[in-house]
């Protein structure tokens, strides 16, 4: 059981809609309807900078976890 589980949560009425969850539905239709009028080089554009983001947070982690056996090492924890 994983700490989002699906078991055990509770029922919720259909009639109810939390404001914050019709905004976050209105702002992911408006997000998806003003990328599809975007150019085709602009949205390649967007998705290679997502893409470049998600290598450097690889790196980042990465030189944390060397800089964690570093510092072990120097504790002579290794």
């Amino acid at each position: 059981m994983g700490l989002f589980s699906v078991r055990g949560r509770l029922t919720r009425s259909s009639g109810y809609r939390s404001p914050i969850r019709l905004h976050s539905e209105y702002s992911l239709a408006a997000l998806a309807r003003g990328m599809g009028a975007l150019p085709q080089r602009l949205r390649v554009a967007l998705v290679a900078a997502t893409n470049d983001a998600r290598i450097v947070a690889v790196l980042l982690v990465l030189a944390a976890v060397a800089l964690g056996f570093e510092m072990a090492a120097s504790f002579h924890l290794i």
